[in-house]
């Protein structure tokens, strides 16, 4: 018979008066799970650092992996190191979820290939990776609210794992909370404890011990070499744990470490198992460089592609994720205030004015002016840019004539920029004065430049158009001169629109969404069109609601996406999605975080955006 395969740690020493022995302490890491309490510097942390040094001496990149999920905080040294693939701390609960989902996965990948055998006497051709599961500070994790969610899963890999190839170990301070995982740990340890505590652990009494760092005691579940004497295997005895080598300096270990993983000048090991990145704090431009990583399938490189703006990483694989606006025409940015929708649009601005410079930039405000440094920006930098951001007062409609050099007639119009043909202006000199907000001049400019919105739904040409009545008023909308599309050349343009008014049911608003928008993103490819919604407001007109979803190309969401789904963004292109299926798959989001919808690829991804400085 095959014998089982072992990975016996010797982690320190028994004192054993009924032998009159001091035999080492081991643990069998494929037979046993390891519980660890203990009082505040009792000596826990050195046992996981010793047990973390322990299994590099053992192993190799082919045999194990470790994942560190860290409540305490005091393992961060050994996040290089060559065997520990991931280490997560609880800044952020998107690692937490994310290590429950990975070890989920390794759970169900072992036990195909295991076909029914257990990890250790598995005799297969597949070379199987062995897992080790630290969980430092158990408490912390059960008493955060937020984590509630995954105590099911700790669970089933407690009781599941090590069959499967995964041994678990955690420490905690008290022993409340934690005696229902206790019949999956086989090894248990308790450092200095209070002696009632002793009972909950190992269901007996023991004698009282000194505070001694690394003292405590440990049930025997290895027999110790050597050894013919007849005594009670799995019963508590005193133990003294070792000590764990220092990494600081040319100690031996570390002298030992490098040279069997191929320690190299900068900082990196040439044998080394897959390592899951972390974010640690805002993603500046620098840490994108440091952490971003080249896709292997060539379909997600984005090397070839025409307009690319990359703004951030993605979650898991650190890949950069990146908008191809040669495809994605028309872009929606949904979110929390304070959340980083600001910081979203310079990325992306910032981008399309280095890809675009001869394009023409057209900022679209309600009057809050909340695209003023953006707009400023685009003007420093001395490209072509509209705006229009706050009311302007007493402008003439249609604007007054004025003599060209070359002998033709061009008109003013008090800074809509548009020239009008004198045949065309409803054969009327009439001047008229009025006040126009923002999207009444944008109307106006869209008219001029871009296509004819003197139309009407009814085809009746005695009928005014919503958007000339809007603007001049319903007894002089006649006034609104026709678009001159030979006089009028369109060019390359980014609309960036944050406009609350656009959202709007009235008549005249919400021609924009329901009648413009679909038109000119027609033709936005052709003629090279980009429109970027910035903070995309609740429609409540059905219709006009699904216009503006059917126009969008891609969406940004900077919010918890499974509450966005369920509540205020029901009507949004999120609306569909299952609330249950997100709540399952994705961590609530943290300051920098969002979504990117690609809603024609149907694929949703979240990363952590890049912060720029204002």
């Amino acid at each position: 018979m095959e014998e089982k395969k072992t990975m016996i740690c010797t982690l320190g020493q028994y004192d054993m008066p009924i032998i009159q022995r001091q035999p080492v302490f081991q643990v069998d890491l494929l037979d046993k799970n390891i519980a660890l309490f203990g009082a505040s510097m009792s000596g826990k942390t050195n046992f996981l650092k010793l047990l973390v040094q322990t299994l590099h001496k053992l192993n190799s990149v082919e045999d194990e992996q470790i994942f560190i999920l860290d409540f305490g905080g005091a393992l961060a040294l050994y996040k290089e190191f060559p065997l520990v693939s991931a280490y997560f701390d609880n800044s952020n609960e998107e690692y937490v979820k994310r290590v429950f989902k990975i070890l989920d996965e390794i759970i169900r990948k072992n036990t195909e290939t295991l076909d029914g055998a257990g990890f250790a006497s598995y005799t297969g051709e597949k070379r199987l990776v062995h897992t080790t599961f630290i969980i430092d500070n158990l408490n912390a994790f059960q008493e955060e609210p937020r984590y509630a969610a995954y105590q099911e899963k700790f669970s089933k890999i407690c009781r599941d794992g090590l069959s499967k190839g995964i041994t678990v170990v955690f420490t905690a301070s008290d022993t409340k909370g934690v005696s229902s995982y206790l019949n999956s740990f086989g090894q248990k340890i308790a450092l200095e404890m209070p002696v009632d505590k002793y009972i909950d652990i190992f269901s007996t009494k023991v004698s009282e011990i000194g505070a001694i760092a690394g003292r405590g005691f440990a049930n025997v579940t290895i027999k110790p070499d050597d050894i013919e004497v007849t005594f009670r295997m799995n019963a508590p005895y005193e133990l003294q744990c070792y000590i764990a080598e220092p990494l600081d300096g040319q100690t031996s270990y570390m002298e030992q470490l490098k040279q069997k993983f191929g320690y190299q000048e900068d900082g990196n090991y040439t044998k080394c198992v897959r390592k899951y990145l972390t974010f640690s704090g805002d993603l500046t431009p620098c840490e994108y460089e440091r952490l971003k990583q080249t896709p292997k399938d060539p379909e997600k490189k984005q090397e070839g592609t025409p307009c690319p703006v990359s703004v951030g990483l993605d979650y898991i694989d650190f890949y950069p994720v990146t908008v191809d606006f040669s495809e994605s025409r028309v872009i929606g940015i949904y979110g929390k205030r304070d959340f980083g929708k600001s910081n979203l649009l310079r990325l992306i601005l910032d981008g399309l004015y280095e890809k675009k410079p001869n394009a023409r930039f057209v900022f679209l405000d309600d009057g809050r002016e909340q695209l003023k440094e953006v707009y400023q920006k685009c003007q420093d930098l001395g490209l072509d840019c509209r705006p229009f951001m706050k009311s302007q007062k007493n402008m003439s409609l249609p604007p007054e004539e004025k003599k060209e050099e070359d002998g033709s007639t061009s008109y003013i119009n008090d800074g809509l920029m548009g020239i009008f043909d004198s045949q065309k202006s409803a054969g009327s000199n009439k001047t008229i004065k009025k006040t126009l907000s923002p999207l009444q001049q944008f109307y106006h400019f869209i008219n001029d430049h871009y296509m004819d919105l003197t139309w009407n739904d009814m085809h009746n040409s005695q009928l005014h158009s919503p958007v000339a009545t809007y603007i001049y008023g319903e007894r002089d909308a006649g006034l609104m001169p026709s678009y001159d599309e030979e006089r009028r050349p369109i060019m390359p343009t980014v609309f960036v629109l944050q406009s609350k008014m656009l959202y709007v049911s009235a008549n005249g608003e919400k021609q924009f969404i329901n009648k413009i928008l679909p038109t000119l993103a027609a033709v936005a490819e052709e003629e090279d069109f980009i429109f970027i919604f910035t903070d995309i407001q609740k429609i409540t007109d059905q219709e006009t609601n699904n216009f503006f979803n059917n126009t969008l190309n891609a969406v940004f969401l900077l919010d918890n996406i499974a509450e966005f789904a369920a509540g205020r963004g029901q009507k949004s292109v999120f609306g569909n999605m299952d609330v249950a299926s997100l709540k399952e798959e994705y961590a609530r989001c943290e300051i920098g975080d969002g979504y990117y919808y690609d809603i024609e690829a149907d694929k949703l991804v979240k990363l952590k955006f890049i912060k720029k400085d204002v």
